[in-house]
């Protein structure tokens, strides 16, 4: 008795037809195709494509009994000789691969620096933008968001944003305008540094800088983010940043 089932097989790379047809013949021992047939309820052609398989495999073997053929388990170790033989192509595959990566990033390097512009429209459109902050898991700098940006997107979309990005350890410098202190005093920890422009000085733009990112977002009913990717401008961004800093009030 065995307490092996055909979805062991399947979680090694079997198909589930191959799974049923291997496992069917390692309860039998050794078996003709009509046998397989009834057990596994499959077309014959099905049973007979299946057994192709394993044997191009190494895993089946058969025998003629006259005109019938008797298929049976090559050996007790065939599984393991299957499953070697494919680490050492995977390795070989691997090895193949950093090779083609090492070219490609030798290319990359050669290139100019790209640069990219993307313009994203409305709610959602902001969403997939901060989407994509926390896809690229690095710290970000922001400067003059306005009232405008929590009333438009809504308190739980940027409970959820914090959230995502503190669990993901992102850390976060940001120049708030004075009309959300509270807001901004709210979302305050280790991850997260707030500080903020004077009285007279209120943006309806927001300004966020990530790596080599530079977005622009004009907080109107219906928002517009304008997305610039190009490591000077972001570096440019950062240095304007970092002077505010300097000047504004915790």
């Amino acid at each position: 008795m065995t307490t092996m089932e055909t979805v062991d097989l399947v979680k090694l790379g079997f198909n589930k037809n191959e799974a049923k047809v291997y496992f069917a013949l390692i309860k039998f021992g050794n078996a003709d195709a009509k046998i397989l047939i009834k057990e596994t309820k499959f077309h014959k052609n099905i049973v007979y494509d299946n057994l192709e398989k394993l044997i191009d495999k190494g895993l089946v073997s058969f025998i003629l009994e006259g005109k019938r053929r008797i298929f049976q388990i090559a050996s007790s170790n065939a599984l393991n000789d299957y499953f070697n033989e494919k680490e050492k192509e995977i390795l070989e595959k691997k090895k193949q691969a950093e090779k083609i990566t090492n070219e490609i990033n030798k290319i990359a390097k050669s290139l100019p620096v790209s640069q990219e512009a993307t313009i994203f429209r409305g709610v959602n459109g902001v969403r997939s933008f901060y989407n994509l902050t926390l896809e690229k898991n690095a710290p970000y700098f922001v400067f003059g968001a306005p009232q405008s940006s929590i009333d438009i997107m809504g308190d739980l979309f940027w409970a959820n944003h914090n959230i995502k990005r503190i669990k993901k350890k992102i850390k976060a410098r940001m120049i708030f305008n004075p009309s959300i202190r509270d807001y901004g005093e709210s979302i305050k920890d280790k991850y997260t540094e707030i500080q903020y422009f004077e009285r007279d000085f209120e943006p309806m733009s927001e300004t966020h800088i990530q790596e080599d990112l530079v977005a622009i977002i004009v907080w109107t009913k219906e928002p517009i983010l304008f997305l610039i990717k190009d490591k000077n401008i972001a570096d440019s961004y950062m240095n304007f940043f970092e002077k505010m800093w300097k000047q504004a009030k915790k």
